[in-house]
């Protein structure tokens, strides 16, 4: 596919939903009201929310042997899908209720065996595409590996490192030009890489210094942080073309839609916070 800008790395599951009237307590049955199948994952997801956007995608992602069709994807998406000989794909299953809240249960399955050289032979796309879209629910090494590749092509490095595995290292931090954190994640990160043990909702108590202080120890590169009603936005040395280090927008972007969107407006000309609000009005 020609006029690939963006490339994918991360993880693909078959996602099995639940719609139920409550979540169940422990060891209570609860009978659900729906039930649907759908492929997903934080690439895939991510890889059609950047295609409705208009860009050309390249999606690289780990599939088991068994019957597994990840249909579904647009056609500016060029996948490819390496396939792991006795393993299952990745599962996900969604418990959601009408009042919003929700559990999710995640089985890597064949995310974990995503290889380093399979990423690396698809050398065209990285030669083609301009930035380089990471979720962490692949193999972490490989992640890492595709961050390194994609910076010695000089393609513009964003990672989403949700739900922050547990061999996610300040590694890959460093090797990030835009890192995606939600408020759980960002305070979860300064517990885990600071050694500030801080809660979701003290984060949302402090001030925007405050948050920048520690956005600044966590990455070198442009750190944006999805706060309950806004977005904070804390640039390195590069502001990719905004006026200011720090600042919010007054509107919140959550989940791959957000993310894919965000990653797309940043392979077009333009500064950062305007690809910001365009995600952030996707995502709502």
């Amino acid at each position: 596919m020609a006029g690939i800008r963006l490339l994918v790395v991360g993880g693909y599951s078959e996602e099995e939903r639940w719609r139920v009237p409550r979540l169940p307590r422990p060891g209570e049955p609860v009978h659900a009201e729906g039930f649907e199948r759908r492929p997903g994952g934080k690439a895939f997801h991510q890889a059609v929310a950047a295609a409705h956007a208009g860009a050309g995608v390249g999606l690289i992602a780990a599939i088991g042997d068994d019957v597994i069709d990840p249909s579904g994807l647009p056609p500016l998406v060029d996948a490819r899908w390496q396939v792991i000989p006795g393993v299952r794909t990745g599962r996900t299953g969604l418990f959601d209720e009408p009042r919003g809240s929700s559990l999710a249960v995640l089985s890597s399955g064949a995310n974990d065996h995503l290889d380093a050289a399979f990423v690396a032979a698809q050398g065209d796309l990285f030669d083609e595409a301009t930035v380089l879209l990471a979720s962490a629910e692949a193999n972490i090494d490989t992640v890492a590996a595709a961050l390194e590749f994609a910076g010695a092509k000089r393609l513009l490095r964003i990672l989403d490192p949700g739900p922050m595995p547990p061999r996610l290292s300040v590694r890959e931090f460093a090797s990030t030009d835009v890192l995606l954190l939600g408020l759980h994640e960002f305070a979860h990160a300064c517990g885990r890489f600071l050694n500030i043990d801080i809660t979701a909702a003290a984060v949302t108590a402090m001030s925007d210094t405050t948050i920048n202080a520690l956005a600044r120890r966590l990455c070198a590169g442009t750190v944006v942080i999805s706060l309950d009603k806004s977005c904070l936005v804390s640039h390195g040395a590069d502001r990719h073309d905004d006026h200011t280090d720090v600042y919010r927008v007054p509107a919140c972007g959550h989940g791959d839609a957000f993310k894919g969107t965000l990653a797309a407006r940043l392979t077009q000309p333009g500064c950062f916070r305007d690809a910001l609000q365009a995600a952030c009005e996707r995502s709502t």
